[in-house]
């Protein structure tokens, strides 16, 4: 069950906005319920003809239990169950998080500003192998400033976070807590400067150029531990540049192309890790970031009645950070690979060629692996499948419509590194639909998987898998959902 209250306000120098939802479900596995509370709202007023502002609240309350993984042979044949592990543990995810925000706009015409800051507060109850608890604040500020004259425009900005984590870890008692394993303080910071340069030499040309700085640093200092741990430090940065340019030969038609580097830090969950003999809780020094270069080109447009949106990518990463399962109730350990390549394509295409006919499709290839590795040559990464087809066709209008719709996975992904096991692939079908039934009152409704197809829809990827490897997700069963929508 789903519910969802919004409402607006607008007067002359002053809005406001704010949504209630919750949310209630049994789950489409055993040991998978789950129910929500969320608040979001804002408020926006107007200071002078220069300065605006805007204050943000979001509320959250969630609970939910997990299923855990499977089996292979489980995930096929009996999808519902849950995993014996998460069940007896009680495992589950419980958030209770409040994040507060300004954002403040100078507006001089050819020079905007945005400036703000923020704070996010989080309590996180995360029965696993053992029970994490964990409180957290993090605190934040922005600036952003847009300078546009004639054929040339400019943006420049930055943002630092910084945030306090008191974790602790108990024995899981079935979901409750019992002795305390771990207590640690983590402080972590993270700060960015970026700037761009776009300029049209002619109308329908422009060229592209820019960078993104960012430095961070992840510390944990140990208050107690029942197994070896230490604390520790570790400090990164990156210089990331891109290039790029669009060209526009037709209205709605235009042609990209871009190259830029990217880089992502480890967070603490790659930094501190369980290593060594006797196994020691401590900073892994060798951890790095993930860095990549890209090369990206396509098209997006609107003829007739198509639209399209295409782009072919290729990346060449080095030390992506990869992830692979130990045991199923014990998160998954992190490392560095050496080199990988990313190239794929991602397109979609609309085609309306009546009021009362659409058809909707998005299609991605990704031909992820590693390149020349030591241990895995040039295997596939495992996860990600390689073809993925969305489509739905929709038949009628606002009044009256139903929608099919399909997904198709021709074949599954790899589970393991080595990359000796794949998982089947599958097609779901599903339907959708509406009406309205009164002045600003719809009707809808939701069928996925009508034919209760029993596939793999997800993996925790593993060195190397068996039989009895439990790691794998399955999709979600038949289920149907039907509503009533009303605007005042």
């Amino acid at each position: 069950m789903r519910g969802l209250v919004s409402a607006g306000v607008a007067r002359d120098n002053v809005d406001a906005w704010g949504a209630i939802s919750a949310d209630r479900s049994d789950g489409d596995r055993d040991h998978a319920k789950r129910h929500s509370l969320r608040f979001q709202g804002n408020v926006g007023l107007k200071l002078s003809d220069v300065a605006s502002t805007r204050f943000y609240a979001s509320v959250n309350n969630i609970n939910q239990q997990l299923p855990g993984a499977l089996t292979r042979a489980e995930a096929l044949s009996t999808p519902r169950k849950a995993n014996a592990g998460a069940v007896a543990g009680d495992q589950g995810r419980d958030i209770d998080s409040l994040r507060l925000q300004n954002r403040t706009t100078f507006d001089w015409g050819a020079l905007t500003l945005d400036v703000g800051g923020f704070v996010n507060a989080k309590s996180l109850h995360h029965p696993i192998f053992q029970l994490i608890d964990q409180k957290s604040v993090d605190v934040g500020t922005f600036f952003r400033a847009d300078y546009a004259t004639g054929p040339v425009e400019a943006t420049f900005g930055g943002e630092i976070r910084r945030g306090t984590t008191n974790a602790r870890q108990f024995v899981n008692n079935g979901g409750r807590r019992g002795a305390l394993t771990f207590d640690a303080d983590q402080k972590a910071q993270t700060a960015t400067l970026y700037g761009e340069v776009r300029v049209r030499p002619v109308e329908s040309l422009t060229l592209v150029a820019g960078a993104v700085y960012a430095d961070g640093w992840r510390q944990r200092t140990v208050n107690f531990s029942s197994t070896p741990a230490t604390g520790g430090r570790i400090d990164f940065d990156a210089f990331s540049p891109k290039f790029g340019l669009l060209f526009e030969p037709a209205a709605d038609i235009q042609l990209f192309a871009n190259y830029s580097r990217s880089a992502e830090f480890p967070g603490f969950g790659e930094v501190f890790q369980t290593i060594g003999t006797p196994p020691t809780s401590a900073v892994v020094s060798n951890i790095r970031p993930q860095r990549a270069w890209t090369a990206e080109i396509g098209t997006r447009g609107k003829r007739g009645f198509a639209s399209w949106d295409v782009a072919l990518y290729r990346s060449t990463l080095k030390g992506e950070l990869l992830q692979f399962t130990t045991n199923s109730n014990i998160p998954a350990a992190t490392f560095n690979a050496d080199r990988t390549l990313h190239r794929g394509i991602e397109a979609g295409l609309d085609l309306a060629p009546a009021d009362w006919l659409r058809l909707r499709q998005v299609y991605t290839y990704s031909d992820f692996r590693f390149r020349d590795d030591v241990q895995f040559g040039d295997n596939r990464l495992p996860v990600v499948p390689k073809h993925v087809y969305r489509a739905e066709v929709r038949l009628g209008t606002d009044a009256l419509h139903v929608a099919p719709n399909l997904e198709w996975v021709p074949d599954g992904p790899f589970a393991d590194y080595r990359g000796q096991v794949r998982t089947p692939g599958y097609a779901l079908i599903g339907v959708t639909g509406g009406a309205t039934v009164a002045n600003g009152i719809d009707a809808f409704v939701d069928v996925r998987n009508i034919t209760g197809k029993k596939a793999i829809g997800d993996i925790s990827a593993a060195i190397t898998v068996t039989p009895t490897s439990a790691i794998y997700y399955p999709v979600e069963r038949r289920a149907i959902s039907a509503g009533i929508r009303a605007r005042f």
